[in-house]
């Protein structure tokens, strides 16, 4: 294996620990934030406006990318 290679493959496992170990931490923080304090509904709703926000995003993009996408021809 060459030099470079095994550079990318070391920091591609360093990029991995790093979200797997960030993802924890946010996961402990929500968990507390939702369970352990009076914030939780708050929480619930930031969660769902959040989820919803990024679903209608996915689906503007998607009529977007539709509304302008060029005529086939032949069609």
């Amino acid at each position: 294996m060459s030099k470079s290679k095994n550079m990318r493959k070391r920091r591609g496992k360093g990029a991995g620990l790093i979200i797997l170990i960030f993802s924890i931490i946010a996961f402990i923080v929500y968990a507390y934030f939702l369970l352990g304090t009076d914030w939780g509904i708050v929480v619930i709703r930031l969660t769902v406006l959040g989820a919803v926000t990024a679903l209608l995003a996915v689906l503007a993009w998607i009529g977007y990318t539709m509304a302008t996408a060029p005529e086939l021809e032949g069609q």
